[in-house]
């Protein structure tokens, strides 16, 4: 169960990365479909971004309570709603996160730069699913709501 649990995971997020198609709304990297959250602004405005992270942090900062939120099941890549949903919070895998050094000014000293999409957060429908995840990869298995409070 675990070597399939983790080749599944794998699977469904080499294969969904959709590079290229959307850019986050709010760290603008390349979206990947399977970390993928859609939410529905107060005004009606429907918003995508590369990862509930990201999401959570735009409603956050803007004091907006969304009127619905979906997102992506890790398991089947498939998008599902928000709520009835288990998270993963700071587990080991960072799909999007982005792996480059950054020099300063003069490109002699690296500077150490903050990643709006770590620690991960990764969604699950099933929570068995979650608590498979989370087994194997680390990271605290949360409600919407608790993730909510969490997320600045």
């Amino acid at each position: 169960m675990k070597i399939w649990m983790t080749l599944t995971v794998v699977a469904v997020m080499t294969l969904g990365c959709n590079r290229g198609a959307k850019h986050c709304a709010v760290c603008q990297r390349d979206e990947c479909r399977t970390l993928a959250f859609r939410m529905v602004l107060p005004d009606g405005k429907r918003m995508e971004t590369c990862c509930p992270r990201c999401g959570l942090h735009y409603l956050a900062v803007h004091h907006l309570t969304a009127k619905s939120i979906e997102v992506t099941d890790c398991a089947t890549g498939k998008f599902i709603k928000g709520g009835p949903a288990t998270f993963v919070n700071g587990s080991d895998v960072s799909a999007c996160a982005a792996m480059e050094v950054r020099r300063d000014a003069y490109g002699c000293c690296a500077v150490k730069g903050y990643d709006r999409c770590l620690p991960s957060v990764i969604a699950f429908r099933e929570r068995a699913a979650a608590t498979a995840f989370a087994k194997e990869h680390g990271g605290q298995l949360m409600t919407l709501a608790e993730l909510t409070k969490v997320i600045e």
